[in-house]
């Protein structure tokens, strides 16, 4: 199992690379979304919020429920930080669990 450093440092990556987007991915993320990112075998779990193009980490949980959840158990995480699985395998492999609209989720295939 992974630790809570590493976790979290990877989550900090990951939720980083979408200030970096490009401006056509950029639009075509939505406005506004709150994002619950959640290891369970830690017991971990940060928010985030898309707003306006730009990302910000939470301190704490959103006013509201999250319009995107993602839950992913560490060491699954680990292997797509890593590149030993891919985000698309570790989804039909039901490894990841998203949460969201189908909308959002096309949105989200389209950045990561």
């Amino acid at each position: 199992m992974a630790t809570v450093p590493e976790v979290e440092a990877v989550l900090d990556e990951l939720l980083s690379r979408f200030g970096q987007v490009d401006n056509g991915t950029r639009a075509v993320l939505p406005n506004r979304r709150t994002i619950e990112a959640r290891c369970p075998d830690l017991d971990l779990v940060h928010y985030a919020e898309w707003r306006d193009g730009e990302l910000t980490v939470l301190d704490g949980p959103p006013p509201r429920r999250p319009d995107i959840r993602v839950s992913i158990e560490s060491d699954d995480l680990m292997a797509i930080a890593e590149g030993r699985m891919t985000f698309s395998r570790a989804y039909t492999a039901n490894r990841v669990r998203l949460d969201a609209s189908m909308t959002d989720l096309l949105r989200l295939r389209a950045a990561l």
